[in-house]
């Protein structure tokens, strides 16, 4: 079994953001009804950060003043709004504010949630799955399904699964049927 750890954790006390989506049942099926942005992609929807550093601006142009730098590659944000080349964005912390769209990526990225202590990724979707890795809140894994309350994930070269609702990243209503 092995224990992951993140690269970084941010030294200030995150808040949960408030996600917003829009779902709806049409024939007995939960069905996505979020606007379509400029781009012709729903919004909100998540990303990652393509590049190792990514400015992120007070409005959505290089006049705008600069708030912070994010330095770590496949950090996943939400975009909720684009404005030409830029997208607004917000992170797990609850954060916003304006980056340049070349710097996103469409790969689907989850970070575990802040939690007192580590948690079980599990071979199968189920509690009682066998031990996978122990994850530590803030470790960033690849997104590949989720099925019911568990999604599927990959950290480093490990493959397991985790409650949805331990990581920040997906929406409840994606990979319903």
């Amino acid at each position: 079994m092995a224990a992951l750890a993140p690269f970084s954790i941010s030294a200030q006390a995150p808040r949960e953001p408030q996600t917003s989506y829009q779902a709806s049942y049409k024939n007995g099926a939960l069905q996505d009804t979020r606007p379509l942005g400029a781009s012709g992609l729903a919004l909100p929807r998540f990303v990652s950060i393509k590049s190792d550093a990514a400015n992120v601006r007070r409005g959505p142009g290089p006049d705008f003043p600069l708030l912070w730098q994010y330095q770590r590659r496949n950090l996943p944000l939400e975009i909720i709004a684009e404005y030409n080349d830029w997208r607004q964005i917000r992170d797990h912390q609850g954060g916003e504010g304006w980056m340049k769209a070349p710097l996103l990526s469409g790969t689907r990225t989850v970070i575990v949630r802040r939690s007192a202590h580590a948690v079980t990724l599990r071979a199968t979707p189920d509690a009682t799955g066998g031990v996978v890795a122990l994850v530590q809140p803030g470790v960033i894994g690849t997104l590949d399904m989720c099925k019911g309350d568990w999604c599927e994930i990959e950290v480093d070269s490990y493959d397991g699964w985790l409650p949805r609702d331990q990581i920040w990243g997906v929406y409840p209503f994606e990979f319903k049927k």
